[in-house]
């Protein structure tokens, strides 16, 4: 399996299109398309492309068969990097509230429900 058909599979296993991943690591779509048709063999965006499709440069580039090798378990997925976007768009006073309710959101999922 080359290049071309594992980021076509990465993009059907996380749901994303060319034009999102390109815009995402800021290429034109007709580069991810080339990519994918083998009209381009490398890119100097192959780490990139992997963050964004969740998995690794290795996996991308065939020198493992592995899709989490590389520890890609501690890679910044793309609805982190969206979470992260959307936060840096908000004012001071309305990122410090998102930020207390997060905090507040993740206290709750880390605490064992009681319910009797």
């Amino acid at each position: 399996m080359g290049l071309g058909e594992r980021i076509k599979d990465q993009l059907a296993v996380i749901g994303m299109s060319q034009s999102e991943l390109a815009r995402r690591i800021g290429v034109r779509q007709s580069t991810i398309n080339g990519l994918i048709r083998g009209e381009q063999r490398s890119t100097t965006k192959l780490h990139l492309i992997a963050r964004e499709l969740q998995t690794t440069s290795a996996f991308l580039s065939g020198e493992t068969d592995d899709p989490e090798a590389e520890g890609s378990d501690s890679a910044i997925t793309s609805e982190d990097r969206e979470i992260l976007e959307l936060m840096r768009a908000l004012p001071p006073k309305e990122r410090a509230a998102a930020l207390v309710l997060i905090r507040s959101l993740a206290t709750s999922a880390k605490s064992p429900s009681v319910h009797g």
